[in-house]
Formats: C-alpha cells, structure tokens, sequence
C-alpha cells in the first residue's frame, strides 16, 4: 500500500520540491531505481568507490527521471539529457526547468512550470568546523559578518552550512555553478520560527536583471535542503517527503505527499 496523500489538480503549477531518504531503500528499491537509468548513467554510477556515493547517485537520477515523467506524461526511460554551457543538465526535447542534489543518505530534486530553479542539499555535521577559512575567501562581507556575529561554535558551524546551502542552490539556479562568483551577492537564512523566507541581496547587476528571485529552505533529520527560483511561480516552492512506498505512485504519474 502506498503511504501518504496523492498530489492531484493543479500541482504541475507550482515549483516542487521532492526529497528522498536513501537509508530508507532497500535492494529492490535501488535496483529498480539502477533500471530506470541510461548507459552512461549506469557507468557513472559504477564509477563511485563507495556504496554509499553510489546508492545516492543512483537515488538522485531515478528519482529525476520517475519525476520529470510523471511531470511531463513521458516515460521516465525515454528522457535524455544534455549540459547547458556552464554543465547544468537540461531535457534534450525541452519541458519543465529542473535541479538535482545529491549527497550521502539525502537526495532531492526541484521541478518548476516555468523561470529556473536550483535545488541543493546538504548534510548537517555536528563535529564541523566553522571553516572560516572558507568562508572568508567565498562568501561575501555581509555574510561572513552574519557568521563571526554568533558566539556558540555550533551556532556558528550551522549559519556556515544554511548559507553555503543557499549559496550552492542559487548558483545552480543561474546554472553557472562555481564559475560564478560567489561574492557577487548575500543571502540571509531565515529565522526558524517566524514564517519568513530566506534573503537575497545581488551585488551584480546581472543577478538583479535575471528577475524575480525566490529562495526557501528546510531542516530534513540531519539535513538541510534549499531551492532558488527565478521567475517561477509567486506562490511558496511546496517540499515533498517520498519514500519507498512513494516511488512506485511516481511511476504512476502522480507525487505523493507523504
């Protein structure tokens, strides 16, 4: 039985967010996922030296390909994908705006009706260090000031990770990716507790000609997960949990909230 509420009317308006824990497949799972790649996919992820990496790359890019083609009515097999100029991936025959992440036992992708999106996520680790090292060569004045502002070392080691999080999902956004430069503007996490999105503030004319911007991000059991979107809908990016039981209503057609 497929657990959760089954996403139905108009939810190929809205951006979406879907996340999926690894640690949650089993064997069949992931198998069925491998079967839904294509060759190069397959050799890619023959390629990674740990389980681990290669369970999640496998996660990431089955559950694209269920997602897209339950999003645009087509068989999740027959999608192919080319790089763009900067190597964000793109549909060969065009359709929806898209973003994956990856990273061990998380994966997540984003889907928009319209504009550009990027997705990323990131794993929280309480034993990191700040790395303000990083920090100052990468991000910019303002939000290095938001880091060194905080006193408590764990405090410190998370407004480091939800920045980078923000920062990643917003160059993926522009698909540029690190060839951007990532002090050309600031982002500002929200609080916690009162509702709000997350801030941005483009430095570069470029970044306040692309359009409307929207940023979001959540805390997932370890983990943090952020969308960008430019010129997507107004309404807030909605996030799906899927699990296992879950896949098999995409490959149906239909997302199911669980």
């Amino acid at each position: 039985m497929r657990d959760g509420i089954a996403m139905r009317g108009d939810w190929r308006n809205e951006t979406i967010i879907v996340s999926l824990s690894v640690d949650g497949l089993g064997s069949r799972d992931l198998a069925s996922l491998h079967q839904l790649l294509d060759a190069g996919e397959q050799d890619r992820a023959a390629s990674f030296h740990f389980d681990a990496d290669r369970h999640s790359y496998i996660a990431a890019h089955g559950l694209l390909r269920l997602f897209l083609g339950a999003w645009l009515g087509r068989s999740p097999t027959q999608l192919a994908f080319n790089a763009g100029t900067w190597g964000k991936p793109a549909l060969v025959r065009g359709g929806a705006p898209f973003s994956i992440s990856h990273t061990r036992g998380m994966v997540a992708v984003a889907i928009a009706p319209q504009g550009e999106v990027g997705v990323d996520v990131e794993q929280l680790c309480p034993r990191r260090e700040p790395e303000l090292e990083i920090a100052d060569r990468w991000f910019s004045t303002a939000e290095v000031a938001q880091i060194a502002a905080i006193e408590a070392e764990a405090d410190k080691r998370e407004r480091f990770m939800r920045i980078w999080n923000l920062k990643e999902a917003v160059i993926k956004a522009t698909g540029r990716g690190l060839s951007q430069e990532l002090t050309g503007f600031s982002v500002t996490p929200a609080a916690d507790d009162d509702g709000s999105s997350p801030g941005l503030d483009c430095h570069e004319e470029w970044l306040r000609q692309a359009g409307q911007w929207q940023l979001e991000q959540w805390h997932l059991d370890g983990y943090l997960l952020a969308v960008a979107g430019i010129n997507g809908p107004t309404t807030k990016p909605r996030h799906l949990k899927v699990t296992a039981d879950g896949l098999a209503a995409l490959a149906d057609g239909v997302p199911v909230m669980a």
